[in-house]
């Protein structure tokens, strides 16, 4: 016997032909599931009609209202960095797709490679230079400027480490209320 039709008349507030009220009527005598069913359904309403309205607490609405805004911004946000990346996005693709046709790709490749093996060079020479001075310096300069040197290290590892902690307590408060 198929209960899933006779449960969705039982359950659905719309009204039924009377061939259905009928065939309802005969399967509720023969089906205790579904009597079930309907005494539990018309139970149920009984009891949402008829219970007592709750007063919200002091200040919920406060409260409410507060985290709609926080979650209105939150998303407002994400929406603006949404919109910004697919911009960014498409003024890339459309100057890639520029350059391509033109022709002008390649030489532009050409030149960042040239660009970066100046760099290299650049940087190549100044660090040798640096080394031909070092080398001339007193053996205490060299050793006093290496631990000056790895302190401004430890010091930057440090701070960056501090500022990544804070980023994520920062984060961890405002995501106190999750966004569905």
């Amino acid at each position: 016997m198929k209960h899933k039709q006779y449960e969705s008349w039982i359950l659905d507030e719309g009204p039924l032909t009377d061939t259905q009220q009928q065939k309802l009527d005969i399967h509720l005598e023969v089906c205790e599931n579904c009597r079930t069913l309907r005494r539990s359904w018309i139970a149920s309403k009984q009891l949402i009609t008829q219970s007592a309205m709750q007063v919200p607490t002091l200040g919920f609405t406060d409260r409410w209202q507060t985290t709609y805004i926080r979650k209105c911004q939150i998303e407002k946000v994400r929406r603006y960095r949404l919109t910004s990346f697919g911009l960014m996005l498409l003024a890339f693709a459309s100057s890639v797709i520029y350059m391509l046709v033109s022709g002008s790709f390649m030489r532009m490749f050409a030149n960042g490679l040239t660009v970066i093996s100046e760099i290299v060079m650049g940087l190549t020479n100044g660090l040798s230079t640096i080394g031909y001075w070092v080398s001339r310096l007193p053996i205490a300069v060299p050793i006093t400027a290496g631990f000056i040197f790895f302190g401004l290290i430890n010091s930057f590892v440090m701070v960056g480490i501090f500022f990544l902690w804070n980023l994520k307590q920062r984060k961890l408060l405002t995501n106190e209320i999750s966004v569905d």
